[in-house]
């Protein structure tokens, strides 16, 4: 068994968009050992070829054994298919409905077991912002919702933070205590969870970053990562 549970949660771009190709390098980076498997869920896409395809085009001249599940055709099979796996990378689209999906085969305690044996758990936009206790979503419905996620990271989340309007509802949202304080990601910005806890910012585009948000004030994740490590 690996010795620390790891997220990498993305704000949005990467390979699903054909671009950020060093976004994608810092998800390949965390994953310690050679020859590792990694697998791509299109679940909130409605398992749309289109980005499983471009899964394959990004990873299949590395030096990872790469697979995808298609969820929404199929359940049987996949606690042993994610079990094998080093890393799993869930891709982006309707929130809600991948999570929906999810909870009416049970598998939240299959994610949640494979990320306590070390399995890294790691996705863009939707498939980042499932793993938090809650987050804000366009995915129910006009404008923009919080809902609740698998809760492997406690606090709140929001993907997509470059966008003006869903960042000002997000900062509604915490400070209204509709939402609990957490952490938004602009698009092209990575940030490695280890144990639950911010440990690495990577940004791909120039003056987009991560962030820590609560009633009081908006951080540099950066800066909050530093702060609460000199505790």
């Amino acid at each position: 068994m690996k010795d620390k549970k790891q997220i990498i949660a993305v704000g949005g771009g990467g390979f699903t968009h054909n671009e950020d190709n060093d976004l994608d390098q810092f998800f390949l980076d965390q994953i310690s050992k050679e020859n590792c498997s990694i697998g791509f869920l299109p679940t909130a896409s409605n398992d749309d070829t289109k980005k499983t395809e471009l899964f394959y085009k990004r990873f299949k001249n590395t030096n990872f054994k790469v697979s995808h599940f298609d969820l929404v055709s199929k359940v049987q099979g996949f606690e042993n298919w994610i079990s094998n796996l080093d890393a799993v990378y869930v891709g982006g689209g309707n929130t809600k409905f991948m999570l929906d999906l999810w909870k009416r085969n049970n598998l939240f305690n299959i994610f949640k077991e494979v990320y306590n044996a070390g399995i890294i758990l790691s996705g863009v936009s939707a498939g980042a912002a499932c793993w938090f206790d809650y987050f804000l979503t366009d995915s129910d419905g006009p404008g923009f919702k919080p809902l609740r996620g698998i809760g492997l990271i406690s606090g709140s989340f929001t993907p997509h933070y470059s966008d003006a309007k869903r960042a000002d509802k997000y900062r509604e949202n915490i400070n209204n205590v509709i939402l609990p304080s957490g952490i938004a990601l602009d698009d092209g910005v990575a940030v490695l969870f280890i144990d639950g806890k911010p440990t690495e910012v990577y940004s791909s585009r120039e003056s987009h970053n991560a962030y820590f948000v609560d009633q009081n004030k908006q951080l540099n994740l950066k800066e909050y990562i530093k702060v609460n490590n000199e505790r």
